[in-house]
């Protein structure tokens, strides 16, 4: 017994070494193929004790052929060799599981940091490739800045080579310019003081003729005066029944409270033209109306002032002994409405002057019809010895002629002497054409 008990121990003894020894192998190799060499590991050692048993075994039972029961302790110490065996397989399997998953995690870890180095580098790539294409994208920005710069320079270089090609030019031609204008206004100058002499020739000319005609004028009144005289010696034993010099009373009282209502309204018209001259800025011509109506105001303050007497005045009683036609008909007055029809000519010629030479001065179209005086036409009017209409006509007949000369400063119709403007005596006797009888 004592010998079979060393046996056993002896076996358990070696397997254990024998484990010892092959635990590092073990570790190594894979958790099936360690589980196949466990079950390869206990066939090969349950054969070997079934075909080798124990030599000290086999000589108790030759000894003891009679006792053939196992020993108990025997199987009990066999169980708790593979019990042991079988814990150290589970210990051993449990440590290389272990290893094993320490190395996998160390090979995850290496991955890992192997990926995120991957990652950092390729970032830092990616950083760097941005950092790259920022600068070149720096540089590109520069060069682009710089041609802008060279463009710019150069545009404004040959802006203000233009500028200054342009500036010559202009005082290029503006001294071509002045030299033209101090060539005109040499020859305008020149051409002026011609027509001055000419106009000097002219005016001494039509002074001369005027003077003349004023010397055959004056002998004509003298000669008109006389025959006057010694007509109204012999009208004064025929004057006017008193009947006829009533009928004239009559008529001229008619006129004259008809001039006095269309004067009152004449005040509107006056107001409306001064603003239309103020809208057109026409200066001269505003004055020369101020002026006219001025002087118009003051001949009717003065006729009002006036004591009138229609019994005292010659002409109401003086018969006709002048006749002129109009418009293809014949009419005969006497000589205070004669006088009147004259006087209603040069009137119109000096306001046709003065109001010509405002439109003149104010660069204003040549328009006599246009013009206040010319359509007011009783300039020097009282209402008496003719009648409106009569004096209106034959005053536009010298306005129209005198607004001619004093727009064009030609003088055809008349003459300026010593600040009068005169209309000549053949325009007049043309205008007019009174013819005395009786």
């Amino acid at each position: 017994m004592k010998t079979l008990r060393k046996n056993v121990l002896a076996q358990v003894i070696g397997v254990g070494l024998a484990i010892g020894l092959a635990t590092p192998a073990i570790a190594r190799e894979t958790p099936q193929q360690q589980s196949g060499d466990a079950r390869h590991d206990q066939g090969h050692d349950n054969k070997a004790k079934s075909q080798h048993p124990a030599p000290q075994a086999s000589k108790p039972a030759t000894q003891h052929n009679g006792d053939s029961r196992p020993d108990p302790r025997v199987d009990q110490a066999r169980q708790q060799a593979a019990q042991a065996q079988a814990r150290q397989r589970m210990q051993d399997q449990q440590r290389a599981q272990q290893q094993q998953r320490a190395e996998q995690q160390r090979q995850q870890a290496q991955r890992q940091s192997r990926e995120q180095e991957a990652r950092q580098q390729q970032l830092a790539a990616q950083r760097q490739a941005q950092q790259d294409q920022a600068q070149r994208k720096q540089q590109q920005s520069r060069e682009q800045e710089a041609r802008r710069q060279q463009q710019l320079a150069a545009q404004r270089q040959a802006q203000q080579d233009q500028a200054q090609r342009k500036q010559q030019q202009s005082r290029e031609l503006e001294a071509h310019r002045q030299q033209q204008l101090a060539a005109q206004r040499n020859a305008q100058e020149q051409a002026e003081r011609k027509q001055a002499q000419h106009r000097s020739v002219m005016e001494q000319q039509q002074q001369a003729a005027v003077r003349a005609a004023d010397a055959r004028r004056e002998a004509e009144n003298a000669q008109r005066r006389a025959r006057e005289q010694v007509q109204d010696r012999q009208r004064a034993q025929a004057r006017l029944s008193e009947a006829q010099r009533q009928q004239r009373i009559a008529e001229q009282r008619a006129r004259s409270a008809e001039y006095r209502r269309y004067v009152e309204a004449r005040q509107a018209a006056e107001r409306q033209r001064i603003r239309d001259l103020e809208q057109q800025r026409r200066m001269q011509q505003y004055r020369y109306q101020q002026w006219y109506w001025e002087r118009q105001r003051e001949q009717q303050a003065q006729w009002a002032a006036r004591n009138y007497n229609y019994y005292n005045d010659p002409f109401y009683y003086t018969p006709a002994s002048y006749r002129y036609e109009r418009d293809g008909r014949s009419y005969q007055v006497n000589r205070y409405a004669a006088d009147l029809l004259q006087q209603a000519v040069r009137y119109g010629y000096q306001e046709g002057v003065r109001a010509g030479r405002a439109d003149r001065l104010d660069n204003w179209r040549g328009d006599y019809r246009g013009n206040y005086a010319y359509q007011d036409a009783n300039y020097g009017y009282n209402g008496y010895y003719v009648s409106r209409d009569d004096y209106n006509y034959y005053f536009r007949q010298g306005f129209r002629r005198g607004y001619d000369d004093g727009f064009g400063r030609d003088y055809r119709y008349g003459s300026y002497n010593d600040g009068n403007y005169n209309i000549l005596a053949s325009v007049l006797s043309m205008i007019l054409n009174l013819q005395p009888f009786g």
